[in-house]
């Protein structure tokens, strides 16, 4: 099984929320049969739960939610998968987490209808991913592999 390894970050960048996990190490997760990652040092916000669904679906820290939201969060960054099937990977994650069918589907609406604003990057985003690419050189990694 692979262990999301987090840490909590005081001072989040521009383009995250106030409440943001930093990756640790990298995070392998399956599309399609293949294997893809999700780069050490990315920062993500948990699952975008509005507060007043919070009593319905649950935090957006909820231990079921993370992975399928980290790589949610990464795909839409990087568009290494049409915004149709990272929509559809996160409903799958969700399941294979054991989060009940109708929590995945009412997420799954609520991705597809909501998360049309959040997938064109704006200018803090591509200076995210600049940043971050640049993160991934300083360590002797190679960007492409985590499609960058």
């Amino acid at each position: 099984m692979d262990v999301l390894n987090l840490k909590p970050v005081l001072v989040t960048h521009s383009n995250k929320l106030e409440t943001a996990y930093e990756l640790i190490e990298d995070f392998p997760y399956q599309h399609d049969g293949q294997v893809r990652w999700v780069p050490k040092y990315f920062q993500y916000d948990g699952a975008s739960i509005p507060t007043l669904a919070y009593y319905f679906v649950g935090t957006p820290f909820n231990p079921r939610y993370m992975k399928a939201a980290l790589v949610h969060d990464w795909l839409y960054h990087t568009h290494e998968i049409d915004r149709v099937a990272a929509d559809g990977l996160f409903y799958d994650m969700l399941r294979s987490a054991g989060v009940s069918n109708a929590k995945a589907s009412l997420m799954r609406i609520a991705v597809e209808q909501f998360g049309r604003w959040y997938w064109k990057n704006d200018l803090d985003d591509e200076a995210y991913k600049a940043e971050l690419k640049n993160k991934i050189i300083n360590d002797g990694r190679q960007p492409s592999v985590y499609g960058l």
